[in-house]
């Protein structure tokens, strides 16, 4: 990967984006890759030039995050943004032209299959770019599960 190479990651404060912001920064940190950190609001913001509480909450949640990673998100440029609109849409349009799109796992395993949620499952099916999925730290998996593009996805 060369220097333009860009990590896409949707943040939304959970345990399982936190880790999948903390395998961003470290598959950054190898590939000599940038970071983009994403809080997707999908309230509209006030019309009275009010202070949004939504979008306010979604920053701190996103700095909270990456203040989190410490000596981990060294040498790492790491942009952040609150994107508006909906959260699936959004994040495959900023992964266009991506090296990965990643997401947190926040599916479960039920009888031996697992279930995601539909931000991630909107995600695996209109991305352009490989999705990285990856569990929340400490729960039963195998690991990031990764899917390319052209990887049918029921």
């Amino acid at each position: 990967m060369n220097s333009e190479s860009r990590i896409v990651v949707g943040v939304d404060g959970s345990p399982a984006a936190k880790a999948a912001l903390a395998w961003a920064v470290a598959e950054a940190k190898r590939t000599n890759a940038s970071v983009l950190a994403l809080s997707v609001c999908h309230f509209k913001p006030s019309a009275d030039n009010e202070a949004d509480p939504f979008a306010e909450g979604h920053l701190r949640n996103l700095r909270a995050a990456v203040d989190a990673l410490g000596a981990a998100g060294n040498g790492v440029r790491i942009d952040q943004d609150i994107p508006l609109g909906t959260p699936g849409p959004v994040l495959v349009e900023r992964a266009a032209g991506a090296d990965f799109l990643v997401v947190g796992g926040h599916g479960d395993h039920r009888s031996g299959v697992l279930v995601m949620s539909s931000v991630t499952s909107y995600c695996l099916r209109h991305a352009r770019c490989p999705v990285v999925v990856v569990p929340a730290e400490g729960a039963r998996h195998d690991g990031p599960l990764m899917l390319r593009p052209e990887t049918p996805v029921r």
